[in-house]
């Protein structure tokens, strides 16, 4: 998924610099008393986050939490989503210093983050795959991504697995491109062989043109994703994990990852295990 290195590494590093700050950010005791969930994201990600044609905010994700807003609503307050686009290198610091609530951005729920954030149970299944062309020849591994043109996100989880596979001997030429829709678009059109991506991503695309594109590989890795609260926010975090199984009950959960990745996933086993490619 989304997850700079850098911006992890920065974000713990001022941990102590921006401790006050989070604790002007958050000193009511209830982040949902003025009825507003406020939500961090990273609008560059589809189909998790990202903007229109109109340039509105949409996505996974963004009907997710909007979906855990209406959730935590009560007889007595209705509580609403405010979301907040903001560059992923900065959204943790973001998150500390109060500017909003949670994280919604397809976050990979790492042990790391669990000790610095309180992490919400993983929401959905995540982890690398190979994408081909359905009339081409399958990659099933990632040795037979050996001399082949290999699109990948630039700065995300795949781009960087890819990258490691390289100083390991894999001899596949890495192209990187700015957006998935950039990708997709350079395999079809015969610019790239294959993509490796995370499997929602390739799911998403692969029902929309299912001529085109396949999923040729099992998932080669294992990254779950999370909703992201302040460390001290555990009373929020479990509003929200309850909201989570409130949803998957209610079927709201199997209606929105029915819409974006073709198929109802209410009962789909979340591995919580990390495993990835380095």
């Amino acid at each position: 998924m989304k997850k700079k290195v850098m911006a992890l590494v920065l974000a713990l590093t001022l941990v102590s610099v921006v401790g006050l700050a989070a604790g002007c950010g958050s000193k009511k005791s209830d982040p949902l008393s003025d009825g507003v969930l406020k939500i961090g994201t990273n609008a560059e990600y589809t189909p998790m986050e990202y903007k229109d044609k109109n340039d509105k905010l949409v996505g996974f994700d963004i009907d997710f939490g909007n979906a855990i807003a209406k959730e935590l609503s009560t007889k007595n307050k209705k509580i609403k989503a405010s979301w907040k686009d903001t560059s992923f290198d900065g959204i943790f610091n973001g998150l500390n210093s109060g500017q909003y609530d949670c994280i919604i951005a397809g976050v990979s729920n790492t042990s790391k983050r669990q000790k610095s954030f309180a992490m919400s149970d993983s929401y959905l299944g995540n982890g690398i795959v190979i994408v081909s062309k359905t009339n081409g020849t399958q990659a099933t591994k990632a040795d037979q991504l050996n001399g082949q043109k290999v699109g990948v996100q630039l700065e995300t989880t795949a781009d960087y697995a890819a990258k490691a596979m390289k100083k390991k001997g894999n001899t596949m030429t890495l192209k990187e491109f700015d957006s998935m829709i950039d990708a997709f678009t350079a395999l079809e059109s015969g610019q790239i062989d294959y993509i490796m991506t995370d499997k929602p991503v390739a799911q998403f695309y692969t029902s929309k043109k299912p001529d085109v594109y396949k999923i040729s590989s099992d998932v080669l890795s294992n990254e779950p994703i999370a909703v992201v609260c302040r460390k001290q926010d555990t009373a929020l975090r479990d509003k929200i994990n309850k909201a989570i199984k409130d949803m998957k009950k209610d079927g709201t959960y199997g209606k929105l990852t029915k819409k974006w990745f073709g198929e109802d996933m209410t009962n789909a086993k979340i591995d919580d295990v990390i495993k990835t490619i380095d």
